[in-house]
């Protein structure tokens, strides 16, 4: 017996589908951004799934958010390690500094 319900994947694929439109009214270097959002939403199509609630179009813009901070978060994290990085490369040339008011 078939499948009487649509899966998470192909109702991604149909709300994608939808913003058809949209898509084709945006510039190629926004449709490549959005495109990336798309890509990182089908990767949580399981925790999308177990949103019974909520509209899978709901929850996308949560997942989004999501990939987004992680993606921030990597970013600052490397260059914060950066900095101390070239703090500590640049110290030894610095002149002492004098612990005196």
């Amino acid at each position: 017996m078939g499948r009487t319900l649509p899966s998470t994947t192909q109702i991604a694929f149909d709300l994608i589908a939808e913003l058809g439109p949209f898509y084709g009214a945006l510039r190629r270097s926004d449709q490549l951004i959005l495109d990336k959002f798309f890509e990182a939403a089908l990767q949580h199509r399981a925790a999308i799934s177990n949103a019974a609630s909520l509209l899978p179009m709901e929850v996308m813009p949560f997942v989004i958010l999501l990939e987004e901070h992680k993606k921030h978060s990597q970013i600052y994290n490397e260059l914060y390690r950066l900095i101390e990085e070239i703090q500590n490369k640049i110290k030894p040339l610095l002149p002492p500094e004098d612990d005196q008011p």
